[in-house]
């Protein structure tokens, strides 16, 4: 009789299946979710600070080839795409037609002609003593700076950001 009592367990134990039930699945579902609502904004905000950042070092290096270039001419206004390009090979130089960047208040143009994605920096000579340079990044902000070689006591140029809309001095 024992044998009896014992076989019928075996039985149920061998063909029970094992496996995850609905609910342990969608507890997973739910947790990988959250997970994912936190990474992906996150990301793109690392992205976007990628893409800025690339924008601004780009408007730095063209500064330094701008002023090198001044420093040979004493005038911006003689300054060509050739003498940049000759300093700095890396930046596809732009020749912008209008203002780029004012300092007071602070602005940048809408339709900045260089994109930081093609490697593009906008120029404009203003005068013998003014210059402005701008690119926009792949997240759509702008980063601009004008050089000014008569009123600016400290540095020579102000950097100017047009960022979400909002236009405001320095980076």
């Amino acid at each position: 009789m024992e044998l009896n009592e014992k076989q019928p367990r075996k039985t149920r134990r061998a063909t029970r299946q094992r496996g995850f039930t609905l609910v342990e699945l969608l507890i997973v579902i739910i947790v990988m979710a959250l997970l994912a609502a936190i990474a992906i904004p996150t990301y793109l905000g690392q992205r976007q600070r990628a893409q800025d950042s690339a924008a601004y070092t780009m408007v730095r290096n063209a500064l330094t080839a701008l002023q090198a270039a001044y420093v040979d001419t004493a005038d911006y206004t003689l300054i060509t795409v050739e003498q940049l390009t000759a300093l700095e090979p890396s930046i596809a130089w732009v020749e912008a037609g209008d203002n780029l960047v004012d300092t007071n208040p602070a602005w940048i143009a809408e339709d900045v002609p260089a994109q930081a994605a093609d490697r593009q920096v906008a120029f404009f000579l203003e005068s013998r003593r003014v210059a402005d340079l701008a690119s926009v990044s792949a997240s759509g902000n702008v980063f601009g700076i004008q050089i000014d070689t008569v009123n600016i006591n400290e540095t020579g140029y102000v950097k100017v950001k047009l960022i979400e809309g909002e236009t405001s001095l320095g980076w």
